[in-house]
């Protein structure tokens, strides 16, 4: 995948999830603890932290945090984003 292709760049200071297979958004500063599965849809999104800054919340936190994002999209009939903000 070439960067030029995608219109949005996030360099959030907080771990991000991007949602794999879309071209939309992309998180270069950003590195990858793993993949979180919508537990409804199947979505994935790849989740992890500000390469630079790290992160106070662990993995396993942040994929439960999201894992919440997702449910909530579902519980108020929403797509789910191309990129969710984790908070620290």
């Amino acid at each position: 995948m070439r960067n030029e292709k995608y219109k949005k760049r996030i360099s959030a200071l907080c771990p991000v999830a991007i949602q794999l297979q879309q071209f939309e958004v992309h998180a270069p500063e950003h590195i990858m603890w793993g993949i979180v599965t919508c537990n409804i849809c199947g979505k994935q999104f790849a989740i992890g932290p500000n390469r630079t800054h790290g992160s106070r919340v662990t993995d396993v936190q942040a994929a439960e945090a999201l894992t919440l994002m997702l449910e909530d999209d579902h519980s108020l009939n929403q797509p789910h984003q191309n990129s969710y903000e984790i908070r620290d």
